[in-house]
């Protein structure tokens, strides 16, 4: 933890033991005093803090994993909160312990349900949820080893909170993540591993590549919040463009 910009840092993990974190979110309306945060431990699960991080407690009640591989966590503009488990298995194979999976907590993480997996998915990446209308929710995946590019991978849209799921981007099998532009929800990124990233100008109906980047690994797209003209993409090992 730093409270001085960054300048000096304090370790503050009471209660988590040496854990890979992946992702740590905060919920905005936790009192600035006790803020509650979230991290995803890549290998043990859910770690919850109500004290701004002074001491954190495994959460993983409902979660089936064993040693969960806790990858993202998306918290929705109603406080309904999403993990996404990255998948043990690269032999193409599903419908087995080696899958990744989704989970839903209504409970600020103290249980867990399942959500259920687009047909020929089970790895999922990134998830973006529409500020406005929560139960809209664009999926990234990776695709599975089967044939020569792979299936199961993409974007894939829900409009019932996960209840279903239609694949909305195919062309790239590998979304490492999909982001939707903060100031106009119907612009929509995706970030793929196959020289490519996305972009949708009609909430994901329509996708055209976003010319200029070539980069094979891309990691996120980033919208600039200031100049609507600008993004980013982030890559592993290409620079930013």
């Amino acid at each position: 933890v730093t409270s001085d910009g960054g300048k000096t840092w304090t370790k503050s993990n009471a209660g988590m033991p040496e854990t890979a974190a992946t992702h740590i979110i905060l919920d905005p309306e936790s009192p600035v005093d006790a803020r509650v945060l979230y991290v995803a431990g890549f290998g043990r699960g859910v770690y919850k803090s109500v004290d701004g991080g002074k001491s954190w407690t495994l959460k993983n009640q409902g979660i089936t994993q064993v040693d969960p591989m806790a990858w993202r966590l998306v918290r929705d503009s109603k406080g309904t909160l999403y993990l996404l488990v990255a998948r043990r298995s690269e032999d193409g194979s599903i419908g087995n312990s080696g899958d990744g999976a989704l989970y839903r907590s209504t409970d600020g993480a103290e249980s867990w349900q399942p959500v259920a997996m687009p047909a020929r998915a089970n790895a999922p990446n990134g998830l973006a949820i529409d500020a406005a209308s929560p139960n809209r929710m664009y999926l990234a995946t990776w695709a599975r080893a089967v044939g020569m590019h792979g299936e199961g991978g993409g974007v894939y849209l829900s409009e019932d909170a996960g209840k279903s799921w239609k694949p909305i981007l195919s062309a790239d099998q590998h979304v490492y993540d999909v982001t939707i532009d903060a100031k106009n929800p119907d612009t929509i990124y995706a970030a793929g591993f196959e020289s490519s990233a996305w972009r949708s100008t009609d909430r994901g109906a329509h996708w055209t590549r976003i010319p200029g980047y070539n980069f094979k690994w891309g990691y996120r797209v980033i919208p600039d919040p200031l100049d609507a003209g600008k993004i980013y993409i982030t890559t592993f090992g290409g620079s930013v463009w």
